[in-house]
């Protein structure tokens, strides 16, 4: 399933329909605020373990590519229908 510009067409039209919806784009711009510099320090831990979760997800994909490609990738549909529309009428609901 690919999801592409008309999706966010989508949720603009379902937005719209909403009462009191005021489309983001249609507001008049502030002018930026300048932000002082922020350094963050990151301590060798919390690096170590961001690396650590960096490699969990691309062995992941690796295996999920892997799967595609050799046509043992199953998609469970009823779950990917129940999620999409569990998401819309989260949507709904904003």
């Amino acid at each position: 399933m690919k999801i592409d510009k008309n999706y966010s067409n989508y949720l603009n039209s379902v937005n719209q329909a909403k009462p009191g919806y005021a489309n983001e784009s249609k507001k008049t711009e502030q002018p930026a605020k300048k932000q002082a510099n922020v350094e963050v320090n990151i301590s060798k831990e919390a690096q170590a373990l961001l690396d650590a979760d960096q490699v969990d997800i691309s062995e992941k994909v690796k295996s999920i590519k892997a799967a595609i490609q050799n046509g043992e990738y199953e998609v469970d549909a009823s779950k990917i229908s129940e999620e999409l529309v569990r998401t819309i009428q989260d949507q709904k609901e904003l």
